[in-house]
């Protein structure tokens, strides 16, 4: 086979297609689009738009309405508060369109009719006056903002290209540095092309150096985990394939416990293809490790891999099996074990959640309750991190009054680590945000930035949240937002 020419792609009948043939192919379906519309059609008459609403090629019917309004990638993005880059992967199928409340506020943006979408007819007000009235977020004067509507509830995340791709100067510590430099080399290692350790790797100071990272990752020390988890990778897998047959079940361990870490790194920054590939080398060195918990650990973390690529229904299957198969094989007898199995059913349940499943979602967050309730006081998976899953499912499944309700009963402070106190305040902002709570997402915001800097610097959800209470903040009533977007790295 030849090689391929720069900037060429392989379109369905598996001819080269050029720059020059994609652009001659984008005005002949403009061509079409305009010949329809000028012959009095609506453009959700048209035969594509109709299969994509078909068969839920959601992202093809937002390419269609984009088109149809003559709005370039980059103008639509500044309506929506999506990058250019970003918007591109929505519509060509590779960022997922899942959330309800984001494909409410798509459709009112880009004129698409609700039924498209599979929505009902509406303007969202369900989603509102579910908990109660707002008072105050932990403390804080009630706002005196009102309306807006839903806007989003999960997935306002955009994605590795919704930083990447945002107008900002790119230094060593800039915005876009951060993500691209752990991707680069978490690919290197994942495809072998990174450079081989100095020497062999002794197994204390491996476990040190996981044990150093793992505590950047609950510390939300994304910059300094990005120096050294490439390294790590390599260190592990060379130790893994020198060790003798004694030592072998100990260094799959540690593998399958750097890629537990480097799946969720890839997690937080939407990199879901190299995700499923840590995340099945994750699973190798568990089945090799042979350990219970290790292999509880694999199937959650696989599950939410899973999710992220529209498998929810097999993410909660993996979970679910999981938590029966830990049982059986431990019957849960100690801490660990019950802390576990809490940890998955919990999994299990903002999965179902995901899927609008509500009885089978408060179910199993019920039995995860009970399991950490079990496993006793000061253990691994304790009432608050169920506590901390209830707002998430609330939020998830569209009841932003209630998530706000259960974040006011719970105190950041308890949450164990930082990594777990910004996803406390990525659900408050985000629950409050939903409500049309604009001042208090705000705030929320402010306080996510002041537990985990880099967690609002670097992650998609709070740069998207930041560009929604932009394209929100009309009069400019949210003092210090522009401020705030511009040391985020948000234009």
């Amino acid at each position: 086979m030849g090689v391929q020419a720069p900037g060429a792609s392989y379109c369905g009948t598996g001819l080269r297609e050029t720059p020059f043939t994609q652009h001659s192919r984008q005005r002949q379906y403009q061509g079409r689009l305009e010949a329809a519309m000028s012959a009095d059609r609506r453009w959700y008459e048209l035969p594509e738009a109709k299969q994509a609403s078909s068969t839920g090629d959601f992202g093809v019917l937002l390419r269609v309405a984009r088109t149809a309004a003559r709005l370039t990638l980059a103008e639509a993005g500044q309506r929506c508060g999506y990058s250019a880059a970003t918007l591109s992967r929505i519509e060509r199928g590779r960022q997922p369109l899942t959330d309800v409340t984001v494909l409410r506020r798509l459709a009112e943006i880009f004129d698409i009719p609700p039924e498209l979408f599979g929505l009902a007819t509406g303007d969202g007000r369900r989603f509102n006056g579910l908990g109660g009235s707002l008072d105050r977020v932990l403390g804080e004067e009630p706002s005196r903002e009102a309306g807006g509507g839903p806007v989003r509830r999960r997935d306002v995340l955009g994605g590795l290209a919704g930083i990447v791709g945002a107008t900002v100067p790119v230094t060593d510590d800039g915005p876009a540095a951060m993500p691209g430099r752990v991707v680069s080399s978490l690919e290197d290692a994942l495809l072998g092309n990174a450079p081989p350790p100095a020497g062999p790797a002794d197994p204390a100071r491996l476990r040190a150096a996981l044990g150093t990272a793992w505590s950047d990752f609950h510390a939300c020390r994304y910059t300094r985990l990005s120096s050294r988890l490439s390294g790590l990778v390599s260190m592990a897998t060379s130790a893994h394939s020198v060790a003798n047959v004694d030592d072998r079940s100990t260094t799959a361990s540690t593998l399958a416990e750097t890629y537990h870490l480097t799946t969720q790194v890839l997690i937080k920054l939407h990199e879901d293809g190299m995700a499923w590939s840590a995340m099945d080398r994750a699973r190798q060195a568990a089945r090799e490790a042979d350990d219970p918990l290790l292999s509880a650990e694999t199937a959650r973390i696989s599950a939410i891999v899973l999710r992220r690529s529209r498998h929810r229904v097999r993410a909660e299957q993996t979970v679910i099996s999981a938590a029966q198969d830990l049982d059986a094989a431990t019957g849960l007898t100690s801490i660990e074990q019950g802390c576990a199995y809490g940890r998955l059913l919990a999994t299990a349940a903002y999965t179902a959640a995901l899927s609008d499943r509500r009885d089978t979602a408060w179910e199993l967050l019920t039995e995860a309750d009970e399991a950490s309730r079990r496993a006793g006081a000061g253990s691994g998976f304790a009432g608050v991190d169920v506590a901390l899953y209830k707002i998430s499912v609330a939020r998830t499944l569209g009841d932003f009054g209630a998530a706000v309700q259960y974040a006011r009963a719970l105190r950041p402070e308890r949450l164990v680590n930082v990594e777990r106190r910004a996803r406390y305040w990525e659900d408050v902002a985000l629950a409050l945000f939903g409500r049309g709570a604009h001042a208090e997402a705000y705030r929320a915001l402010l306080a996510a930035e002041q537990t985990a800097p880099q967690e609002v610097r670097y992650r998609p959800w709070a740069q998207q949240l930041t560009g929604a209470l932009l394209s929100v903040d009309h009069r400019q009533t949210l003092p210090g937002l522009r401020s705030f977007a511009a040391r985020t790295g948000v234009t």
